[in-house]
């Protein structure tokens, strides 16, 4: 149909353009002659100059048209195609990524009513640009934006889209978090939290019972390993920074 009206407008202007060009060439003879038949002939031609004109101008607008509906068609097939490139990208991501250790560690820290309950993008989803998420037991997860410092405990345990901010995640009410260590029921945490009478930064340690949520504080590491192991703590004894830790997935 497009093709068809494109024809006829073609058709339209080779005919005003031959009754253009013969009024011109009879209307000069005319009124070289003074003839009376050159206002018939000056008549023509404007009406075949009016018709060349409306062909050309529908024709432009027609071909204009045309090539923008191409140009938006393929501009959308296009990121109709990259959308799905990343969603393959982002399930291979999260596939490749699934079977990890450090995940596979953590998943081996559930209990077993927790089995199942766990989304892989718990896992997976580690942040975007300067926002940094560390997983750790489930539903527990570190967040820090900007630098790998500074981190704050949350517990995830109703969140659905881990992408996604303010999305049931709740906080414990722990920050200023530097350095981590952990096992199956505790969480080590080292705070450094800028001192209110110096420019000196405060050391603090924490227990965190990732069982029923209760925190313990000391001021000294080795209070901290101490009153640890005497819970039954087994992890690392060595505390290591969220970038560290990050770089394990």
């Amino acid at each position: 149909m497009m093709f068809l009206d494109f024809a006829l407008l073609i058709i339209l202007g080779i005919i005003s353009l031959t009754i253009t060009v013969i009024a011109l060439i009879f209307g000069v003879v005319a009124l070289s002659n003074n003839k009376p038949s050159k206002f018939i002939w000056i008549i023509l031609f404007f009406i075949g100059l009016i018709g060349l004109m409306f062909s050309v101008v529908l024709s432009v607008k027609k071909v204009a048209n045309t090539v923008s509906h191409f140009s938006e068609h393929a501009i959308e097939q296009f990121e109709n195609y990259a959308d799905s490139l990343s969603e393959l990208e982002h399930l291979d991501q999260y596939q490749s990524k699934a079977s990890g250790a450090q995940i596979k560690l953590l998943k081996s820290y559930l209990e077993p009513t927790m089995l199942n309950n766990d989304p892989i993008e718990f896992y997976t989803y580690l942040g975007f640009k300067d926002y940094y998420r560390y997983p750790l037991k489930y539903p527990y997860s570190i967040h820090a934006m900007h630098d790998q410092t500074d981190g704050e405990l949350f517990n995830e345990v109703n969140v659905t889209n881990f992408d996604e901010n303010d999305n049931g995640e709740k906080l414990t009410g722990i920050s200023n978090i530097q350095k981590i260590a952990f096992d199956k029921n505790y969480l080590l945490i080292e705070q450094v939290i800028s001192s209110k009478h110096s420019e000196e930064k405060e050391l603090y340690y924490i227990l965190y019972n990732m069982n029923n949520e209760k925190q313990e504080k000391v001021s000294s590491y080795k209070d901290l390993i101490k009153i640890a192991k005497s819970k039954g703590y087994s992890g690392a004894d060595v505390l290591m920074s969220l970038e560290d830790y990050r770089n394990l997935f």
